[in-house]
């Protein structure tokens, strides 16, 4: 990045970085969190959720524990399941 600015703006070739920050948001290909076991039997994860991590926390963590504990996840969980990420159509 630093480069890109440099080439528009020469005088930033001397100019010191003060400060630096990345705001990192993993999403998924068909931009669907994975909430849930994975093919690894105990292994669950809730990630993916690209900006709306913190809006979809509540939901996330129901869900999420839900599953781990064996109760009715509801008819959401399917469409979140970490096992699209293995098929064909993904």
């Amino acid at each position: 990045m630093r480069a890109e600015g440099v080439k528009l703006c020469p005088a930033l070739a001397d100019a010191p970085v003060t400060e630096r920050w990345a705001g990192v948001r993993p999403g998924t290909p068909d931009h669907a969190p994975f909430i849930g076991e994975t093919v690894t039997p105990g292994l669950y994860v809730a990630a993916g959720h690209y900006r709306n991590g913190i809006l979809l926390a509540p939901v996330t963590a129901r869900m999420i524990a839900d599953q781990i504990l064996g109760q009715e996840t509801g008819p959401l969980a399917a469409a979140f399941t970490t096992r699209r990420a293995y098929s064909a159509t993904a």
